[in-house]
């Protein structure tokens, strides 16, 4: 089959859980003997080189990206306010890139478009005068596969928010996504959300597409030996730009960490990601150790005795609980934070909700090999069971196929 597959953000290099939900099906189509071209938004937040791709990426697909600025604007910002659009969604709007999407579609045949991620319903109404104009395309399905539910996230960091105005502009912003969410939500052709309970909220939302759940998957290509690791570090990775994240290791640094500390003085705590604010980067803590950017989220992540996922906003699935269950690692999360997932509690992850649980999990993975070692074990035969990508990209093209 031939697909065309839409992206907010260029899907390379492969540092966040959207990311690597994107290449991996794509390397996932391109393994089951698809072929695949890839038209990408490439923010400035994100951008990458396209000339710069290696070999093994640049071979599994045809990729286009077009520049676009999402930066938040505060003039436009407060001007949407006067409108009845999500400002989230419009700034990812680029007359650059709905043309060169209705010529793609007008030029050349595919088999069925792939939207990865809502964002891209802004331009439906675009794909659909394609499809209307094009010799071929007019009855090709467009499918929708949310990441998230959006309005979700934003829900629930303003439920979690404390200051009056920003509480109430991030009840204004989940308002407007729901708005568009709803809006959109029976103008593609096909849903297939990475996860049940994603699809379920749709459901209750009125959504009548034929539908599957189908999680991101992981590629079976590195999958290390169970091992331990340093007895006594706790780690963490994630962008600092993404708001869930820093509210959620905010939360972690200030409640669970010196409890941590109380029972464990020499336990560590290993931050690594991008974008960390001042405010964090400064912290003068014991046993906090800010790392930054990493090059390799594998070996970072398998240099650590436990991992930790303090999320209390989000939606769809945590692609990085995903890979450091597939690396082996014992893992302690908020059930936010797992949610979605496959899991079995103590077994294959731990799971804990308020501060003295969640330091308590801890605890006792830092203080027991064999706790991390059965955890690790577990974990990695929960990924090869449920999370098979090739697998999960044949499902997503069966399903499709299916309903033609």
């Amino acid at each position: 089959m031939k697909i065309l597959q839409l992206t907010k953000k260029f899907p390379y290099p492969v540092k966040d859980g959207e990311v690597i939900g994107i290449i991996n099906l794509t390397i996932g189509f391109h393994a089951n003997g698809h072929e695949v071209h890839v038209l990408s938004l490439n923010t400035n937040k994100h951008h990458f080189d396209i000339a710069k791709l290696p070999a093994e990426i640049s071979q599994i697909a045809t990729f286009k990206a077009i520049d676009i600025n999402t930066d938040i604007n505060v003039f436009d910002a407060f001007v949407n306010l006067f409108t009845s659009k999500s400002y989230n969604v419009e700034r990812f709007y680029s007359v650059d890139y709905a043309q060169i999407l209705y010529q793609t579609i007008i030029n050349e045949k595919f088999d069925f478009i792939l939207l990865e991620g809502i964002y891209l319903m802004r331009y439906i109404d675009v794909i659909r005068q394609a499809q209307k104009d094009s010799e071929f395309n007019k009855n090709v399905p467009v499918v929708q596969r949310p990441h998230n539910v959006e309005y979700i996230i934003w829900q629930r960091l303003a439920d979690a928010e404390t200051k009056i105005l920003k509480k109430w502009y991030l009840r204004f912003l989940a308002k407007r996504m729901k708005q568009f969410e709803l809006d959109m939500i029976n103008k593609a052709d096909i849903l297939i959300p990475v996860s049940q309970t994603d699809l379920d909220i749709f459901s209750k939302h009125g959504c009548k597409l034929p539908s599957k759940a189908l999680p991101i998957g992981y590629v079976f290509d590195d999958l290390p030996e169970i091992a331990d690791a340093e007895s006594n570090s706790v780690a963490f990775i994630g962008g600092m730009d993404w708001m869930p994240n820093r509210e959620g290791l905010v939360w972690f640094i200030e409640k669970v960490w010196p409890l941590v500390l109380d029972e464990n003085p020499d336990a560590r705590f290993y931050l690594a990601g991008r974008n960390f604010p001042d405010e964090i980067k400064n912290l003068k803590i014991k046993g906090l150790y800010i790392i930054g950017e990493v090059d390799d989220a594998k070996t970072f992540v398998m240099q650590h005795a436990v991992s930790i996922v303090p999320l209390f906003a989000g939606s769809g699935m945590r692609v990085k609980i995903v890979e450091a269950m597939a690396w082996g690692r014992a893992i302690v999360s908020t059930s936010i934070g797992a949610e979605s997932l496959y899991y079995t509690h103590e077994k294959d992850i731990l799971i804990a909700d308020d501060a003295e649980s969640f330091a308590k999990e801890i605890i006792k993975v830092l203080s027991s090999k064999k706790t991390r070692l059965e955890l690790g074990k577990n974990a990695q035969e929960l990924i090869r069971q449920k999370y098979d990508n090739r697998k999960i990209s044949s499902a997503i093209v069966d399903f499709i196929k299916s309903l033609s």
